[in-house]
Parts: C-alpha cells; structure tokens; sequence
C-alpha cells in the first residue's frame, strides 16, 4: 500500500507540473501549445485519478 501512495504522489504531482507548464505557455502567448499542453494534463489527471481508484485510496 506504501508503494501505491508514492506512485500516486508521483502521478499527481507530474499532471500538475504539466497543468501549470501548459498555462505558462498560454500566458506567453502560445495558445494552441498551450491547449496540447493541457490536453496532455487532463490525461495525466485521468490516469492519476483512475490510478487511485482501481487501488481503492481514498482522497
């Protein structure tokens, strides 16, 4: 179970690293960069909250 919580730590932690990555570029005035970026979050976020749930952690 310990090892699950550090792989879920990691995966959330790299979908909001990518989140905030994506909106920096947006602010510097890449948008359609910026909208790969966050299509690759919310990816990262599906696959960090599916990760959670098929191991039955709660949040």
């Amino acid at each position: 179970m310990q090892r699950n919580k550090v792989i879920a730590k990691r995966k959330g932690a790299i979908a909001v690293v990518t989140a905030a990555g994506a909106g920096v570029v947006a602010v510097a005035g890449a948008p359609i960069i910026a909208a790969v970026g966050l299509a690759g979050a919310a990816y990262l976020a599906w696959d960090w909250f599916s990760f959670r749930m098929k191991n039955g952690m709660r949040f």
